[in-house]
């Protein structure tokens, strides 16, 4: 039987598999987690941008407002707790790992250390204005936004690597686009989601609360309804960044290609999702246990970059293995 037989007899790594050869890239590059020990690093131990002072000219404004009944005024109270609460622990900088899909894993910036670090009290700038405010997200977000694409662009690369040499030659033939014009892609593609993203979210902000206030339960259905949409078009999009990384895909082709991987192999991606969340969260909040004020924390950090990047190195494992068996499924079809 020939190599080719056989690998047709095999077909794709399964979601177990996948995750195997994404952590066997891991042990194979450890040099791939630097970034998010880096930046995680920066978070705990670096200045803090805080928005505090923001927050408490907000909170001053709500509680002007006389509310309206008891029932009211017990939701302000706990908004306003919760308000102080983030405001505390904030930090501005998180947003370099803000961007979902193009990010890198960080675990500080999902678990906030708190405002002390075993150096002492950082150094804290303040944001008390809306403007600067905006001005820090149009700066911070594009950085992410290079990090992130610099991150998973070597995961990528390694991934490619594992591929036999008879692909890579017939990859080079091919012409596979160059590592600018996958950035520009990725850079396209994550202006796209941000820009639908700032005009539906307010939307949806509103529409959620004009329901809410006619009836709580017709609230919660609204919300409700939006979440699911939203998550059911996210997952469509999941592979997208695979596709122009890793395939060397343009950006339309790389968002089609997505589309048709999940239609296609929608109980393998959805498998590959849940048990990525449920091993990703379920150790971020193991790591997260030590205080910021102990050097343990280190641990924690190092732990969830290797975990974040064997998982996500994973992710380009299944695509690698599931986008030919999609793509043949859908021209069968059509």
């Amino acid at each position: 039987m020939s190599a080719k037989t056989q690998e047709e007899a095999t077909g794709p790594l399964g979601v177990i598999g996948c995750l195997t050869a994404g952590f066997d890239v891991l042990g194979r590059h450890l040099w791939l987690v630097a970034l998010p020990v880096l930046l995680d690093l920066l978070l705990w131990l670096g200045p803090r941008f805080s928005i505090a002072p923001l927050l408490r000219q907000f909170i001053a404004l709500l509680m002007a407002q006389p509310p309206p009944d008891p029932a009211t005024a017990r939701q302000v109270t706990q908004a306003v707790q919760l308000l102080e609460q983030f405001g505390e622990r904030f930090n501005l900088l998180s947003l370099l790992s803000g961007l979902p899909l193009l990010n890198v894993p960080s675990l500080l910036a999902r678990h906030a250390s708190g405002t002390v670090s075993p150096l002492g009290e950082p150094h804290e700038l303040l944001v008390a204005s809306v403007l600067v405010l905006l001005a820090w997200v149009v700066v911070l977000v594009p950085i992410g936004l290079v990090l992130g694409t610099l991150y998973l662009s070597g995961l990528a690369h390694q991934v490619r690597a594992m591929r036999s040499p008879d692909e890579q030659e017939a990859d080079q033939a091919t012409g596979v686009s160059s590592e600018v014009g996958k950035l520009i892609r990725v850079f396209l593609f994550a202006a796209g989601v941000l820009v639908v993203g700032m005009v539906l979210v307010p939307l949806w902000l509103l529409l959620a609360g004009m329901a809410t206030a006619i009836a709580p339960l017709l609230g919660f259905l609204v919300w409700a309804l939006s979440v699911g949409m939203g998550s059911y078009v996210a997952l469509h999009l999941l592979f997208v960044v695979h596709g122009i990384l890793l395939g060397g895909r343009g950006l339309l082709q790389a968002v089609w290609e997505s589309v048709v991987l999940i239609h296609t192999q929608l109980s393998s991606v959805v498998g590959l999702v849940a048990l990525v969340l449920v091993i990703y969260e379920g150790l971020g909040f193991v790591w997260s246990l030590p205080s910021g004020d102990s050097w343990s924390l280190l641990v924690g950090i190092l732990g969830n970059a290797c975990i974040a990047t064997g998982l996500t190195a994973a992710t380009f494992v299944f695509y690698r293995e599931r986008s030919a068996v999609s793509g043949q499924q859908s021209a069968v079809s059509g």
